[in-house]
């Protein structure tokens, strides 16, 4: 399959230096020595990604025909690419209309967490997370999200209560129990939110 081939370029492209990669991608591209252009190129704009060569990378992704190739890796790493280029907004926009075609895919979803991390949209990755986490409530992924949404937000009690579900989602009911108690000294969040804290922490010890 396409996606297989994908992952198998990818794991080429991260094999020694980047600048060994490039060149071992473009030799294969020139000498026509591939099951699946697509493939190449996707990684060898890998390879390019690697190599911080933002322009780079997205040429060869654009130079991939569609929309015969589609696949939720290339978009993947074209709203990368646009990240690393500086282009925020660019690269939410990406992975939003990707996240619409491949809505099950969770590399995407982390990827969009991610992108709402690293340009601080604070707020936004906060109720994306508890959007997802009405389908994935065991994701601890998303539950980190959710502890670095609040943290930007500067809501200190409702950091530590999401990051209360990670450490018991790991199994960790003490380091959880910790996490409570945290929050409850915090006593920065509203009557609703103290109230969800002692209730949890009743519930877990």
């Amino acid at each position: 399959s396409l996606d297989f081939l994908l992952v198998r370029a990818k794991v080429r492209a991260l094999q020694g230096l980047p600048t060994e990669a490039v060149k071992d991608f473009e030799a294969l591209l020139r000498d026509g020595k591939f099951a699946s252009e697509t493939a190449i190129r996707y990684g060898l704009a890998y390879a390019r990604y690697r190599n911080r060569d933002w322009a780079g990378a997205a040429r060869e992704l654009d130079a991939i025909k569609r929309p015969k190739a589609s696949s939720a890796m290339i978009e993947h790493l074209r709203a990368d690419i646009r990240l690393a280029q500086g282009d925020g907004s660019g690269a939410l926009v990406t992975y939003r209309d990707a996240m619409v075609r491949f809505p099950l895919n969770h590399a995407l979803i982390y990827g969009y967490g991610e992108a709402l991390s690293s340009t601080r949209r604070y707020d936004e990755l906060r109720r994306f997370a508890e959007s997802q986490l009405q389908s994935y409530p065991e994701d601890i992924r998303l539950h980190k999200f959710r502890a670095e949404g609040f943290a930007g937000q500067g809501m200190v009690s409702m950091q530590h209560r999401a990051l209360a579900e990670v450490f018991a989602l790991q199994g960790q009911t003490a380091g959880a129990i910790e996490q409570l108690q945290i929050a409850q000294r915090a006593g920065d969040g509203n009557f609703y939110e103290m109230s969800s804290i002692e209730a949890r922490l009743t519930e877990l010890k």
